[in-house]
């Protein structure tokens, strides 16, 4: 069997998610190159056993079949386009790009090219995040739903995180995850409306706030995120689905050596729990991985594509003009 040749362009952290599982189908996959314009790169590159290293991703594009793309988002709309044009299949990390434009460049690119272009949203992976998607569609807590997400901390300690022409904040890279997968439960977007704020000044970006994602289904998101405080700060946090029919809860307080997830759909008086693998988003990390290469190999499409890498995109950069004019911002105008 001929093997899928693999390039990693940007040899950064998220790689280490990535990688174990490449190595692990070491049958079907080779490894061949990694590109980094950064030189302790290398380190990573070696720990895998990558046997060539470049400073320009452009070198190895002639030498693999696959890349995947794992640099910061403004840079990923050149990258990307470049491997589509020379047909390879790209695993690009969300958020697809930090523009529409360079969205539509992209999957220009991608509708020209012999290779696939899989977009990394690996909640839809998540055997957790999935069996609250589940009990949603079967009933259970009746409709419309409304998904609540708090959270709080100083983010990403990468300053492109929080430069708004380079990252977005975590209205775009972060809560991207919470936009595809209510659309991947819920439906299309109608709306949204947020009100955003920067409150570290070392950041450019909105990296506080709150925005309303509601659905064409009458179902709504609510993100209050922030990754604006001072490193070790400690703030509160809330994840839950509310419902006409009762509340789905994930539990908190579980032993350190749980091997289970559990999270408790309430109906009133009564009530029942729901496991999955406590290590659900790691596990989630390597079904994503694994079907990157099954897209590769020609076996499948990839569950997240052009399309919802798109329409995620157009939510984002609609929750970020609501938070710059103050003004509820419909989906239909964000072409």
């Amino acid at each position: 069997m001929r093997k899928v040749k693999i390039g990693i362009i940007g040899a950064g952290g998220i790689c280490t998610v990535h990688l174990p599982p490449l190595k692990e189908r070491s049958e079907e996959v080779e490894l061949v190159a990694a590109a980094d314009v950064n030189p302790a790169a290398k380190a990573l590159v070696d720990k895998y056993e990558i046997p060539q290293f470049f400073s320009d991703y452009r070198q190895l594009l002639p030498l693999v079949d696959a890349v995947l793309i794992n640099v910061p988002t403004h840079l990923h709309a050149r990258m990307a386009i470049d491997a589509l044009k020379a047909d390879k299949h790209v695993f690009l990390e969300k958020p697809m790009t930090r523009t529409l434009d360079e969205a539509k460049e992209v999957a220009a690119a991608a509708a020209q090219s012999k290779g696939r272009l899989q977009i990394g949203f690996v909640r839809r992976f998540d055997d957790e995040w999935e069996g609250f998607r589940q009990a949603i569609l079967a009933g259970e807590l009746g409709r419309p739903v409304t998904w609540r997400h708090v959270a709080t901390s100083c983010g990403p300690q990468i300053r492109w995180f929080t430069e708004d022409l380079q990252g977005g904040g975590p209205f775009l890279d972060g809560a991207i995850h919470n936009y595809d997968f209510g659309m991947y439960t819920f439906g299309p977007v109608q709306w949204v409306f947020a009100h955003l704020r920067t409150i570290n000044p070392q950041y450019t970006a909105f990296d506080t706030g709150t925005a309303t994602v509601h659905f064409e289904s009458g179902d709504e998101l609510m993100v209050a995120w922030t990754w604006g405080l001072p490193p070790g700060s400690v703030g509160g946090g809330c994840f839950d689905f509310l419902g006409p029919r009762g509340t789905l809860l994930p539990r908190a307080d579980l032993p350190a050596d749980a091997i289970k997830a559990q999270f408790t759909i309430h109906h009133g008086k009564e009530s029942r729990t729901v496991e999955s693998p406590r290590r659900a988003l790691e596990i989630g990390y390597k079904r994503q991985m694994n079907e990157f290469v099954d897209v590769a190999l020609g076996k499948c499409q990839p569950r997240a594509g052009v399309r919802e890498g798109m329409e995620s995109m157009r939510v984002a950069l609609a929750i970020l003009q609501s938070g710059k004019t103050g003004n509820k911002v419909h989906l239909s105008e964000i072409r």
